[in-house]
């Protein structure tokens, strides 16, 4: 039976992911979409027969007083992801979620009361989780074959770093910072791969390279240096061919967010999380992965590679493991997370549910504070 969505928010991500449903083939339709755009939505989805019967409105709470979906996907801006996952909670819809779940400690204390009884009625958006190599990598820590877990080494090089100060991401208010933009995601797969519960962190940041005098408020297109600045959208979008998304100065006094960051997790069973992410870095110079140390071995990965290499003590010998793209976004987590949803809204229990989500959640705002404040900070989970 063809199970009807309701869109709370239509912007990229929502797009995203109806095309990895579209992808898998799911027998869904979209019955609504909210979204101040809902008009001009309207007309970019005219003709598209997944959109053949759907209602418009302009806010959340119109459609949810007017529709019944079989579940709901939440794709708006960071600050409302909570609030509206209250209300889907109360009618006890399947709920899609997108990261991070919350963006504020009063968010998430919120959000966790909502969700007492009803953490596997949502799906979060956590397509690192469920991408091939991670599971691979799960299934090597429950064999047995690293032993106990002492350490987990991860990176996040991100090449696309402009990202988040061309555009409304350069704005803390709305995303929380950029431990929770981004290590929401290496947190959630780490702690699910590595079977880790993370208890204090030590974490800090600067702001080295996306920072000058420009004016606040300038956009590259009125720059003198639009066609040579080399964070310039110009120049990321037609000379390098890169993502582009906004054309805000990014080395105005107004940028916001820091471009380098540091963390050090201690987990519950002793082992330590050591996490990096940096926004500088460009094209082959990314990385995202990390390395698991244990008793017996150890073994460490590349989501851009898709190369596993496992390292024995005892045999003395190394296994690598090649995954083979599977296509689709988030090196094929995307397709993996509307499998998910499909599963769940046929009344199965997903693997990404919210309790990881709120872990996460609470890793990232605990990483947030000590680097605010300069002091190891108990994570309140």
């Amino acid at each position: 039976m063809t199970k009807k969505l309701a869109f709370l928010g239509y912007g990229l991500r929502s797009r995203t992911m109806l095309q990895a449903f579209r992808e898998i083939e799911a027998d869904i339709s979209v019955a609504a979409v909210a979204d101040p755009r809902w008009e001009q939505i309207q007309k970019e989805t005219a003709g598209d027969p997944l959109f053949a019967e759907t209602r418009y409105f302009e806010t959340a709470d119109a459609l949810l007083g007017a529709c019944e979906p079989d579940g709901v996907f939440i794709g708006t801006r960071c600050p409302l992801h909570t609030p509206l996952a209250v209300e889907v909670l109360k009618r006890d819809i399947p709920l899609f979620l997108e990261k991070p779940v919350c963006i504020s400690e009063a968010q998430y204390r919120t959000l966790r009361e909502a969700a007492e009884g009803k953490l596997d009625r949502v799906v979060v958006s956590f397509p690192l989780r469920v991408a091939d190599i991670t599971v691979r990598l799960r299934q090597l820590v429950e064999s047995g074959a690293l032993g106990r877990v002492t350490m987990v080494q991860a990176v996040n090089n991100v090449p696309y770093g402009s990202v988040y100060y061309h555009s409304w991401y350069r704005d803390p208010s709305l995303t929380g910072g950029l431990f929770l933009q981004k290590t929401t995601h290496d947190i959630d797969y780490i702690c699910h791969a590595a079977g880790l519960t993370p208890k204090r962190v030590f974490a800090h940041t600067e702001k080295l390279y996306y920072k000058g005098d420009r004016p606040a408020g300038l956009h590259c297109p009125d720059c003198p240096d639009y066609r040579t600045c080399v964070e310039s959208s110009y120049v990321v979008g037609r000379l390098r061919g890169e993502d582009v998304q906004g054309d805000c100065c990014c080395f105005a006094v107004d940028t916001g967010n820091e471009d380098v960051a540091s963390a050090m997790f201690l987990c519950e069973s002793g082992a330590i999380i050591s996490y990096n992410q940096n926004f500088t870095v460009k094209r082959t110079a990314a990385r995202r992965g990390c390395r698991i140390i244990g008793t017996k071995g150890s073994a460490e990965f590349d989501f851009y590679t898709g190369v596993i290499r496992h390292d024995d003590y005892a045999f003395d010998q190394t296994a690598t493991i090649q995954i083979r793209p599977t296509g689709g976004n988030h090196f094929g987590g995307d397709r993996r997370l509307a499998q998910d949803f499909m599963n769940l809204l046929a009344g199965g229990k997903p693997s990404s549910d919210l309790s990881g989500g709120l872990r996460s959640a609470a890793c990232c705002l605990a990483a947030k504070r000590s680097a605010e404040t300069g002091c190891l900070t108990e994570i309140l989970l």
